[in-house]
């Protein structure tokens, strides 16, 4: 027998000292309830956490005014935004808000058919973090508990999207309001607990980070999820490609964001999710 040993093909070998890249996603409610007591506390919770990337979803858009507008203003970030539909002259979309360069971004409706078309999207943006091409993806799909089968088509149009677009050394990064628990088949045809679009397979991030915690982001510790009579549930996600050979992508930390109450007044009746990658 020859002692000939091989190295692990597989191997990833993360630094001791890297860099960090903060990525937030939070559904911020729209102009719901109480909505400018509400946006201060996601002002507050913005600038206390002072996170690389924001995506957004239900920010509204009227006129004269524009929510994520506000909130890079106040971080001194680029933003992207696009609505889904308009509700009484207000528009209800996603934005995507980075502190780093966005080359350019699409916009890409996903259709259903008439009766449950809540006209959903896919928000791409194209980033320059650090002389690197960073994909980062925003979606929001639809809210219903029983829409399941019309989430199971948003995930596959979204999967066969990332499928076709340029590897590039830090991996694509895909986050929302999925509105469908861990255990759902849309959940678990992107992180390859079925069969896979086109071999895309994403990683769980809360799931790697805290494998013990359950993680709701829809929570009956929040005022305003508790008047729906839902149960508690993840529906928020922070989805991640596999890792690079030096490690860049891999979650190191994740938790909840806007858990704290002032009043009685919550940020958002989502928790929102926020996870440190290494960069």
């Amino acid at each position: 027998m020859s002692s000939k040993s091989f190295p692990d093909p597989d191997a990833i070998n993360i630094k001791e000292d890297v860099d960090i890249l903060k990525v937030m996603s939070w559904n911020l409610w729209w102009k719901f309830e109480n909505y400018l007591e509400r946006q201060n506390l996601i002002f507050s919770e913005i600038e206390k956490l002072k996170p690389d990337i924001m995506c957004l979803q239900e920010v509204w858009k009227e006129e004269d005014e524009n929510q994520a507008e506000k909130i890079a203003n106040l971080t001194g970030y680029q933003f992207v935004y696009e609505k889904s539909f308009d509700l009484d002259g207000v528009a209800f979309g996603n934005a995507i808000i980075s502190k780093y360069p966005i080359k350019n971004h699409s916009v890409n409706y996903m259709s259903a058919e008439p009766k449950l078309d809540e006209k959903r999207l896919l928000l791409h943006a194209q980033i320059l973090y650090n002389e690197i091409n960073l994909d980062v993806m925003c979606t929001h799909l639809n809210y219903k508990y029983e829409h399941q089968h019309v989430r199971e088509d948003q995930v596959k149009f979204i999967l066969e999207y990332i499928s076709k677009l340029k590897k590039n050394t830090f991996p694509v990064i895909l986050c929302g309001d999925f509105n469908a628990d861990p255990n759902s088949d849309e959940i678990r045809l992107i992180t390859g607990h079925r069969k896979s679009i086109n071999g895309t397979v994403l990683r769980d991030s809360w799931v790697i980070t805290n494998p013990k915690d359950h993680g709701f982001t829809w929570s009956n510790k929040n005022n305003y999820a508790k008047k729906t009579l839902e149960f508690d549930r993840r529906i928020d996600y922070i989805f991640v490609g596999k890792a690079s050979p030096t490690g860049m992508g891999y979650p190191l930390s994740s938790f909840l964001v806007g858990t704290e109450e002032n009043n009685s007044v919550f940020p958002s009746d989502h928790f929102g999710i926020m996870t440190h990658l290494v960069g």
